[in-house]
């Protein structure tokens, strides 16, 4: 049995200000630093035995504490970066009418729509499937952390399980929600939320067994 557990990385000081990031590399907020040493508690009693990130700061940083604690490098994959939002990164959507247009034109159509000089999902997807089949075959048997993204970590899990995208446009992943894939034998999903481990994924603010 292969676990992996999937974070998210934690806040960052434009989470907090409600700026759009995609590959844009913010600090983390103090709330964000806080969420990092969060996540070590709940992972420090599993045999963990690989660490990889995207190569934003975002997702290194929520990682650290984690590979301090383990003695286990970062292994830094940008494969795992967040999708691009091109002209919209940076921007404050309530604040700036043809930036809000922009976005509700890809929230229409995020398969196929690029936002100009930006990626759609099918892109991402694309260039997680290599590094999907590394880890695949390269930790069986093994339990494993990711520190990825909202949209990296939506698809991940959507190809581990094999859910339809009309499920994956809907797994929803806050800051502090970890989630833990099961494969290589039946393959189940649980969440870490509010110091539970539920089984399913978070959808609509609860929690969905498919």
């Amino acid at each position: 049995m292969m676990k992996i557990y999937l974070a998210r990385h934690g806040e960052t000081t434009w989470n907090a200000e409600g700026r759009i990031q995609g590959q844009s590399d913010p600090d983390l907020s103090p709330r964000g630093y806080s969420q990092s040493r969060i996540l070590l508690e709940k992972v420090k009693e599993r045999p963990l035995s690989a660490i990889y990130t995207s190569s934003l700061q975002r997702s290194i940083l929520t990682a650290q504490p984690v590979a301090e604690y383990f003695g286990l490098p970062i292994q830094r994959r940008s494969e795992l970066n967040e999708i691009s939002f091109g002209i919209l990164e940076g921007r404050i959507l309530h604040m700036e009418e043809e930036a809000r247009l922009e976005w509700e034109r890809f929230k229409n159509d995020r398969l196929t729509y690029r936002i100009p000089g930006a990626e759609n999902y099918q892109d991402v997807a694309i260039r997680l499937r290599p590094f999907l089949r590394d880890i695949l075959s390269y930790h069986q048997g093994q339990e494993i952390l990711i520190v990825g993204h909202r949209v990296v970590n939506q698809l991940l899990i959507g190809m581990l399980l094999n859910y339809p995208m009309e499920v994956v446009l809907r797994i929803e992943q806050t800051n502090d929600l970890l989630y833990l894939v099961q494969v290589n034998g039946e393959k189940r999903v649980f969440h870490y939320w509010n110091g539970e481990i539920r089984e399913g994924i978070f959808i609509g603010g609860q929690s969905v067994i498919l």
